[in-house]
């Protein structure tokens, strides 16, 4: 497989969304608060996106495989933040919750990995990666990886941090990438474990 990787635009919003649905269906947070394929669901997953395609610290990436038969599908997507010092820009605001969603669920998971962030990096400079979803077809094809060496990448020219909140299932991918396990933490009563990770700055 040889990919491409570029920047995402308006227009990739609706695949973007149905690479998201297709990646997380067996995520907890996916089952129970955004009932996926719900006109809502979809409708608010379009808006958040559409506003980090406006925020300039926010790099959305998409992956295409040009080689294949349908070479302009989108297959993959990552979300790295460049987050500066608190002087940067906040986050675009979360859209209104989508009709129907668990919302005290989503307020619960979304309240403790913004704590959480804030915890590990009080106002140090550093690369977030948000999210990052690959279609299920084409996991465990080095797809992932290329999108958090793109951000670490960028981190490292900074030299700065970068950071991430991974599932117990994602941190193994992560710490290749020279991602370590600072702290894990229980969410919600369904034993949904999350792992926030480090990965230290490159020296110059």
């Amino acid at each position: 497989m040889s990919i491409q990787i570029r920047k995402a635009t308006e227009s990739d919003i609706p695949a973007i969304v149905d690479v998201y649905f297709d990646a997380f269906r067996d995520h907890p947070l996916t089952l129970h608060a955004f009932k996926p394929g719900t006109e809502a669901a979809v409708n608010w997953w379009s808006e958040s996106i559409s506003a980090d395609l406006k925020d300039p610290s926010a790099h959305f990436q998409v992956v295409t495989d040009p080689t294949s038969a349908t070479p302009e599908r989108i297959i993959a997507f990552g979300k790295w933040r460049e987050w500066l010092t608190s002087a940067t820009p906040p986050p675009p605001p979360v859209p209104k919750w989508p009709e129907g969603a668990d919302v005290p669920l989503l307020e619960l998971f979304f309240g403790t990995v913004t704590v959480k962030h804030k915890e590990i990096l009080g106002d140090r400079p550093h690369w977030y990666l948000d999210i990052l979803g690959v279609r299920q077809e084409a996991q465990g094809k080095g797809i992932g990886s290329a999108l958090v060496r793109w951000g670490t990448a960028k981190a490292d020219e900074a030299g700065q941090e970068a950071y991430l909140a991974a599932s117990p299932a994602g941190a193994p991918m992560y710490r290749k990438h020279g991602f370590e396990i600072h702290s894990t933490l229980l969410i919600g009563t369904d034993g949904r474990i999350e792992t926030f990770m480090l990965r230290p700055a490159k020296k110059p």
